[in-house]
């Protein structure tokens, strides 16, 4: 199979088509792996993201792909290696490649030769299907020698909670099938909070709207914090809450947002932000906020019975909790769905080819930088050097490493650099006041006040 790479959005937009086929086809994708979600996500994540889209030949349809998105780390020579996430990552529960049934290992080899045609040092499928045959296909193009491979778990260890575990309820045709599911305990106290609902002009439960979204948004965060945001810290909750509102927002915005509030005598009690999967009939509960100290019917069990009996009728047929296996989802009827988090990597601990990969070279000039204004020149000379074996002609990496060179006196090879400068840009007042200066410090006395000149000449011009 012939493997593209799609890194514009405006060609990811083009496989809308061939995308919702496959996803429909594809039994074990979910949500946040469907072309709208993505379609509003990718743009998040600016130039560090590529899509492999397999296909058939340089015409066929595509019939496989892999969303994904590439970050640069720093390692303690200075030098950067390549991380490749799953697209998603941190914002998606749900993530991995997407693929047609009938071409699952053909299309698993050609995604796994691309990546060895890729430059990183560790491939992180965190958060894909556990009992998905097609991520051990995968693994194993990755031979022991040079590659290892290793699963890693999710346990929050103060609350026991295992992320890689999410429940999941059935939806049947109607509210009371679905109750008759339950144990009679439970069936009784969904049925008593719904009559407390309809009995009590208090109480009411609506939908957000266009009108009130902002607003319910912004109770939703300060719910959360409320229960949350003492033990996360404040800078984590700050952090938290904005990645969370922007996909809240993503998520309304493409009309996939079922968000239902409680509220008593008008003052917001509780709120749940579901996202629709409409193509799946599949609803996502993302996240909750609540009144601690609320004293009345449990407002988190009132809105996911609210929900449930919403959904049913709008055609659902599956209720997801998603990751985390907390008790009182097992209530609903639940039953789990396993997840796994997979860790390739190069066993040399360097990018495959010895190569950075292109899409990261801004963070790692950057990183240099900072390095170099920090002191650490062995450091940003390390990285300065990754950039322009890649690069030669990367202007920023050379002048900054020119600089670096100048600043620890190697004045040669600074005024070579800065020559090199002077081939796109012969009427730089900056860079002939550095050679002059370099010229000076190599005691070319004449030639170091000749440049001097130039950069005067230029500085009038200018």
């Amino acid at each position: 199979m012939r493997v593209d790479v799609i890194d514009r959005i405006e060609d990811f937009a083009a496989l809308a088509a061939d995308w919702n086929r496959v996803y429909k086809a594809d039994e074990r994708a979910r949500y946040f792996l469907s072309h709208p979600f993505l379609s509003g996500w990718l743009p998040t994540l600016k130039q560090n993201w590529l899509v492999l889209a397999a296909r058939d030949g340089r015409n066929g349809p595509h019939r496989a792909f892999f969303p994904l998105r590439i970050s640069a780390t720093r390692r303690r020579d200075g030098s950067y290696a390549n991380v490749i996430y799953m697209a998603g990552n941190y914002g998606a529960d749900y993530t991995g490649m997407i693929c047609e049934p009938a071409i699952e290992r053909e299309a698993v080899s050609a995604f796994a030769a691309r990546f060895k045609q890729m430059h990183w040092q560790a491939i992180n499928l965190d958060y894909v299907p556990a009992g998905d045959h097609r991520y051990k296909l995968f693994a194993a193009h990755f031979p022991k020698a040079t590659f290892a491979v290793d699963r890693e778990r999710r346990i929050n260890l103060r609350d026991n909670v295992d992320n890689l575990v999410c429940p999941w309820a059935r939806l049947p045709g109607s509210f009371e099938d679905y109750l008759a599911g339950l144990s009679a305990n439970m069936r009784q106290k969904l049925r008593r909070l719904l009559r407390a609902l309809d009995t009590d002009p208090r109480l009411t439960i609506e939908l957000s709207t266009a009108r009130t979204f902002e607003a319910d948004l912004a109770a939703l965060g300060r719910l959360w914090a409320g229960k949350w945001g003492e033990r996360k810290g404040a800078a984590r909750t700050v952090s938290l809450l904005n990645a969370s509102r922007a996909l809240v927002r993503q998520v309304w915005a493409s009309g996939d947002l079922f968000m239902p509030v409680l509220r008593r005598n008008g003052e917001v009690v509780a709120i749940l932000a579901i996202f629709l999967d409409r193509q799946k009939r599949v609803a996502h509960f993302y996240m909750t906020g609540r009144d601690e100290s609320f004293e009345g019917p449990a407002p988190g069990l009132l809105l996911h019975a609210w929900s449930i009996r919403q959904l049913i009728g709008e055609g659902c047929i599956v209720y997801d909790f998603m990751r985390g296996n907390e008790p009182y989802k097992w209530l609903f009827g639940s039953e789990p769905m396993y997840l796994q988090c997979l860790r390739v990597t190069t066993r040399s601990g360097r990018n495959l080819g010895g190569r950075l990969d292109r899409r990261s070279l801004p963070v790692v000039i950057e990183g240099a930088t900072q390095m170099h204004r920090k002191g650490k020149f062995a450091e940003a000379e390390a990285a300065y050097l990754q950039v322009l074996a890649l690069e030669p002609d990367n202007l920023h990496a050379i002048y900054r490493y020119a600089q670096l060179l100048e600043t620890r006196g190697d004045y040669g090879r600074a005024g070579k650099l800065y020559r090199r400068l002077l081939a796109h840009n012969p009427r730089s007042t900056k860079v002939w006041q550095h050679i002059a200066d370099c010229l000076e410090h190599l005691g070319y006395i004449d030639e170091a006040r000749a440049a001097a000149r130039r950069a005067e000449h230029n500085l009038t011009i200018n």
